[in-house]
């Protein structure tokens, strides 16, 4: 009787003690473990992306207090009260380029006038150069009115860059609103031309930074 109690106490105190080992690494293995959270909040992405195949551009913008705008002629000279092409052609005896599409990065103020980016699209079968637009079309339809070749001078583009990879020419006007950059590239048979005001909360030219030509 002595032998089997001793051995039942001892049976008793093993199981006791293995108990205690496995709550103390149950425990140990809770508390070193990553406790994550219930609710992953995934922040939303700093910028957004325009694309626009047909046109073959593509950008990014912020996503707060942005917004892409697509545009055209007609909208254009609502906003500016008159035809714009018309008025070109009597002024110069031919029509400005082909549109063919136009798009502006608004800000809080949802103002074309101060887009920190603007983009008008033109076809140029041709493939005139940027000097060779210019020399014909000017910045229509935001900037053509002078005289002749020598008084335009002082708005031509003269500032050389690159864009996505494409030679342009800028040139800032400064004695317009916001003293607005133009710049110029030419790629697959169009004409870009980029309207850049920066002071706003969103720079244009960091937009323009992400802009590439799609092919």
């Amino acid at each position: 009787m002595q032998k089997g109690t001793a051995a039942l106490f001892l049976l008793i105190a093993g199981l006791f003690i293995v108990g205690l080992i496995s709550i103390f690494s149950f425990r140990l293995f809770s508390s070193s473990a990553p406790q994550l959270p219930l609710n992953v909040l995934i922040p939303a992405p700093k910028q957004l992306t325009y694309k626009n195949q047909q046109l073959g551009l593509e950008f990014q913008y912020p996503n707060e207090d942005s917004a892409v705008k697509e545009d055209s002629e007609e909208e254009f000279n609502k906003r500016g009260n008159g035809d714009f092409r018309k008025n070109f052609k009597g002024y110069v005896g031919y029509e400005p380029g082909k549109s063919l599409g136009a798009m502006a990065v608004l800000d809080a103020t949802n103002s074309f006038d101060n887009s920190p980016l603007t983009i008008w699209v033109f076809d140029n079968p041709d493939n005139l150069t940027v000097d060779g637009w210019f020399d014909k079309y000017w910045y229509y339809p935001f900037v053509w009115g002078v005289f002749d070749y020598s008084s335009k001078g002082h708005i031509t583009p003269d500032q050389e860059a690159t864009i996505s990879g494409q030679q342009a020419k800028s040139k800032i006007i400064s004695y317009q609103p916001g003293k607005p950059k133009f710049i110029l590239v030419s790629n697959n048979q169009k004409m870009y031309l980029i309207r850049i005001i920066n002071g706003n909360s969103n720079s244009g030219d960091k937009i323009l930074s992400t802009f590439k030509f799609l092919p």
